[in-house]
């Protein structure tokens, strides 16, 4: 008789209450607490974080490059990179707001004394921001879909610049003949599995990721 296992879901939720608990642990034990975090919480946090961006940027371009590629009608092509770059502007737009919600109702920061904090000249990054009216924020935007450089957008971890490039080079796969076209695009549909199943891999990984940031927290 197999034994039952329980779900990755059920797994995270775990290490998230877990990491609750240990950290609410380690504020009765000051002493303790700087060791455990620098030596075993943190890191063990970064590493799931560095492992979710490592895969991020592979999964985007394969995944537009190989559905742009397989449509094959120009208008319709059209039509999924424009729902694209909304889509993606809506979520962060969401995830914003979500953040500024989350913010206003536990305070991080609330009960510190901020006299005992070190202070920064702050003065050139004001200045700066005054001089960006919103036309200019408009053209901005605009200009920072188009890549000057695909692979230093890529090194910046940009991401509407990147699918900006990934849908264009979607279009012109498109276009060209089934014998240049079609191994070209086995090849990013090759990349785009292998990257979903190194994605289930580091899931596996995500219960203790998340105990340890919500421990560190």
């Amino acid at each position: 008789m197999k034994k039952a296992k329980l779900s990755l879901a059920w797994q995270i939720l775990i290490g998230l209450v877990l990491g609750i608990a240990i950290g609410a642990l380690l504020n009765h034990f000051s002493a303790e607490k700087a060791w455990w975090i620098s030596n075993v919480l943190q890191p063990a946090g970064d590493i799931f974080i560095r492992l979710i961006k490592m895969i991020v940027i592979p999964i985007v371009i394969s995944s537009l490059v190989v559905g742009i590629a397989g449509v094959g009608d120009a208008k319709k092509l059209g039509r999924i990179g424009f729902k694209t770059i909304i889509y993606f502007e809506v979520v962060t737009t969401i995830a914003i707001l979500v953040g500024l919600v989350l913010a206003n109702v536990f305070q991080p920061g609330a009960g510190i004394d901020m006299s005992t904090l070190g202070t920064v000249d702050i003065s050139k990054y004001a200045a700066t921001a005054a001089e960006v009216t919103h036309e200019h924020a408009f053209i901005e935007t605009i200009l920072n879909l188009i890549p000057s450089n695909i692979f230093a957008a890529m090194a910046r971890g940009e991401m509407l610049p990147i699918i900006f490039f990934s849908v264009l080079f979607g279009l012109g796969l498109s276009s060209l003949n089934a014998e240049l076209r079609d191994p070209l695009v086995k090849t990013f549909q090759g990349v785009s599995e292998s990257m979903f199943k190194v994605t289930h891999m580091i899931m596996n990984y995500a219960p203790i990721g998340v105990f340890a940031l919500i421990a560190v927290t």
